[in-house]
């Protein structure tokens, strides 16, 4: 008897050291999270259901990192098959995005304070109605827009105030802080990128954030998404993002690296 408990007992231990908390930090494609996993310490490599996590210890955090994959459905099944599999004290959504504000250019950074998904709703009569998504955990209906842990947005406004971005075409880039659209469409449609400005506020575009935020709504995970504008949605967008990706990547682990060094004064 004393044996088999003596057994359960390192069994938990085995298990709670192996799933323990952690900041998970997701990015939709891999030049997005290329840059934290070459500072990630102790790493590890796991696959869990096609999806490959990479721990270990990020600026003294515990840390999950993991390709979410491009879209709204594959960064939706990414985060159920991350958060089935560990344990989490918040998620960090980072990458690049489609910028909207008139003042944006590439390299800048949004901060989201909320998110929404803009193509979820009802077409009729030629116009679009975007609706809030559902809860399936309480069976009810989530906000239009979907806000962001409050301590992790006040920290990120902190780190944004003490690090100084890569310049791009000798500008520094500038922060910025509000809502963020969220949509199964790359956007480069200067008419459609000035209507998600006009009628949402959004600063900036892009095709996993909002799903993300959804998923943590629901299992009460706190998490923040972090982006810097490859572009301004627009006619070159396309070109944009390929020539000032690399720039914008840099930028947003950056400022990511920066959530982790100063993690504990969020509380």
């Amino acid at each position: 008897m004393v044996i088999k408990q003596i057994v359960l007992v390192l069994i938990f231990l085995i298990v709670y050291t192996a799933t323990g908390q952690r900041i998970a930090i997701m990015g939709a494609m891999d030049e997005e999270i290329e840059l934290l996993k070459e500072e990630l310490k102790n790493k590890k490599e796991i696959q869990k259901n096609g999806v490959t996590f990479f721990t270990g210890k990020l600026k003294g955090q515990k840390v999950v990192l993991l390709k979410a994959g491009i879209g709204k459905v594959n960064a939706a099944y990414s985060t159920a098959i991350l958060m089935t599999n560990f344990k989490l004290d918040a998620l960090l959504f980072t990458g690049v995005a489609g910028g909207l504000h008139p003042d944006i250019e590439p390299g800048d950074i949004v901060i989201s304070d909320k998110l929404i998904q803009y193509d979820f709703g009802e077409l009729k009569a030629g116009s679009f109605e975007t609706w809030p998504t559902k809860n399936l955990a309480k069976n009810n209906r989530n906000p239009l827009y979907l806000t962001v842990d409050q301590d992790l947005l006040a920290l990120s406004k902190k780190v944004s105030d003490r690090i100084t971005l890569k310049p791009l075409n000798d500008r520094i880039p500038k922060f910025f802080v509000g809502v963020i659209a969220t949509g199964d469409t790359f956007m480069s449609d200067p008419k459609k990128a000035k209507e998600l400005y006009t009628n949402f506020k959004a600063l900036a575009t892009e095709m996993e954030g909002a799903a993300v935020a959804q998923i943590c709504t629901m299992a009460a995970i706190p998490y923040i998404v972090i982006r810097s504008c490859s572009d301004n949605a627009n006619t070159q967008a396309h070109a944009d993002y390929f020539k000032f990706i690399t720039v914008a990547a840099v930028n947003s682990a950056q400022m990511v690296l920066g959530i982790l060094e100063n993690y504990e004064l969020k509380k």
